[in-house]
C-alpha cells in the first residue's frame, strides 16, 4: 500500500507490522510498537513515521514511548481511537472472505479499481488470525489522555469521505495534539495514501521541507 510513496520518497522503509503477512500478528498496539522498535532504530536520525489507519495509531504509541526515536509524525486516516462495530470480529470469523471484501468495499471509493483488487488479495494473504488481532488492536486503542503529551510535530492527513475513521476521529486528534496541522482531502477515501497518492506525498513533501527548516534554525 505504500508503493506510491516509496517512489515519491526513496530510502524511505516501510516495515510491515506483525502477522502482514510474516510473523506472529500481535493484538495490541503497544506490542506492535515494540515490534517496530528495531526497524525505526535502523534509520539515521532525524526520523519522520508516516503511519496510516492502524499504523497510525502503531506510530502514535511509539512516538509516546520512544520520543528520542522520533522526530515528528504524518498520521494519515488515524484517530487517538479507533472504534470497531462489535460484528466486525464475528464476521471475520464466520466468513473470512467476505469479511475482506466489505473491508476493501469500505475502504475504497473505487473498490472495483486495479489497486483495490490488489488491496484484496494482500489483505486476504495476511490470514483471518491478523485481521482479528488487527480489529482487538483498534477496539482497545484509545490514546486521547495520552497524546497531549506528544512533543513532535504531527500532520495529520484525513479524507473527507473516509467511512472507516471518519474525519472527525482525526480532527478530534489533531486538537488533543500540542503540534498538530490537520488537512481534509475532499473527496478522499480511507485509503488516499493509494487514491489520492499525489495529494498526500505533495503534503508529506511540505511537512518534510518546514521540519527540515525547522531543524536548521535549531541547529
Amino acid at each position: 500500500m505504500w508503493a506510491l510513496q516509496a517512489a515519491r520518497f526513496p530510502g524511505s522503509p516501510a516495515p510491515a507490522l506483525p502477522g502482514h503477512p510474516d510473523g506472529e500478528p500481535r493484538s495490541s498496539v503497544a506490542e506492535m510498537a515494540e515490534a517496530l522498535v528495531p526497524d525505526v532504530e535502523a534509520v539515521p536520525p532525524p526520523r519522520v513515521l508516516v503511519g496510516h489507519s492502524l499504523g497510525g495509531a502503531v506510530a502514535i504509541e511509539l512516538a509516546l514511548g520512544r520520543q528520542d526515536l522520533v522526530g515528528g509524525l504524518v498520521l494519515v486516516a488515524a484517530g487517538a481511537r479507533l472504534p470497531v462495530r462489535e460484528d466486525v470480529d464475528a464476521r471475520a470469523a464466520d466468513d473470512f472472505a467476505a469479511a475482506c471484501r466489505g473491508l476493501v468495499d469500505a475502504a475504497f471509493a473505487d473498490p472495483t479499481s486495479a489497486l483495490a483488487r490488489r488491496a484484496l488479495v494482500a489483505l486476504t494473504e495476511t490470514g483471518p488470525q491478523a485481521l482479528r488481532a488487527d480489529h482487538a488492536a483498534c477496539a482497545a486503542f484509545d490514546a486521547r489522555d495520552r497524546v497531549g503529551g506528544m512533543s513532535q510535530p504531527v500532520l495529520v492527513i484525513a479524507g473527507a469521505d473516509d467511512v472507516l475513521v471518519p474525519a472527525s476521529l482525526s480532527e478530534e486528534l489533531a486538537l488533543l495534539l500540542p503540534i498538530a496541522h490537520s488537512i481534509l482531502v475532499p473527496r478522499a477515501s480511507h485509503m488516499l495514501v493509494v487514491e489520492a497518492a499525489g495529494v498526500v506525498n505533495l503534503l508529506v513533501a511540505a511537512y518534510l521541507a518546514r521540519l527540515e527548516l525547522t531543524l536548521a534554525d535549531g541547529a
